[in-house]
């Protein structure tokens, strides 16, 4: 039995089509519904981040990390946000800081903040011991000297927020799962040319296909008396 020209070529441009919105409608998917785009505004984590600066946010993390820059809300301290801040001391933690010293302590040992604006870790000068309880964090500024955080709040849970406070977590740009969804669609988005491409090719050689030798049904015949 004799294929049609082009049945193949056909085939392979469906698959491709279907595979190519199946794997871009997935990635945008699961994009949405695991992360957020925000714009950041404020000043209170310079350097590292700037008034209109993007951010990439993971919704509803399950951990939250000591270094994590998260968005919160801080409604234990009678604020509303969204705030962003960097979490520098969790669960069992010990966070302290002695007026006129050049570096805040954590657990005892001097912690290295190389992230803070001016290397001035204490600015302004606010004092404080904080053991954390568990199920929460302490959260600072980068910007020391202009950051509304957990110094302010310390008759509100020694100025510690609970981790279900934390709407999202910072994504790093070489983020496993980040980097997956990008070469998913990337994928996707290169399927559909190559799958378009295919379907007009098979389209033009079924159109060149030449006409069938033989009686053509519907003829009449008449043969000559």
């Amino acid at each position: 039995m004799e294929h049609r020209p082009g049945r193949k070529r056909g085939i392979w441009a469906i698959a491709l089509l279907i595979l190519g919105v199946a794997l871009n409608a997935g990635a945008i998917a699961l994009m949405v519904s695991l992360f957020e785009g925000v714009i950041y505004a404020g000043d209170a984590m310079l350097p590292t981040l700037a008034h209109g600066d993007r951010v990439l946010l993971k919704r509803d993390p399950s951990e939250v990390r000591r270094g994590d820059i998260v968005a919160y809300d801080p409604a234990e301290w009678q604020m509303q946000g969204p705030f962003v801040g960097r979490v520098v001391a969790v669960e069992g933690d010990h966070i302290a800081y002695v007026k006129g010293e050049d570096t805040l302590t954590l657990n005892g040992k001097p912690l290295d903040e190389p992230y803070v604006l001016g290397g001035a870790p204490g600015d302004p000068g606010l004092s404080f011991a904080v053991s954390v309880p568990q199920g929460r964090v302490f959260v600072l500024g980068d910007n020391r000297g202009n950051s509304a955080d957990s110094r302010y709040s310390l008759e509100a849970q020694q100025g510690t927020l609970a981790v279900s406070d934390v709407t999202g977590v910072r994504v790093p740009e070489e983020n496993v799962l980040m980097l997956a969804l990008g070469l998913t669609s990337t994928v996707g988005t290169l399927a559909l040319p190559v799958g378009i491409g295919l379907g007009i090719a098979a389209l033009v050689a079924r159109r060149k296909q030449p006409l069938p030798a033989g009686p053509v049904w519907g003829a009449v015949h008449v043969e000559e008396s």
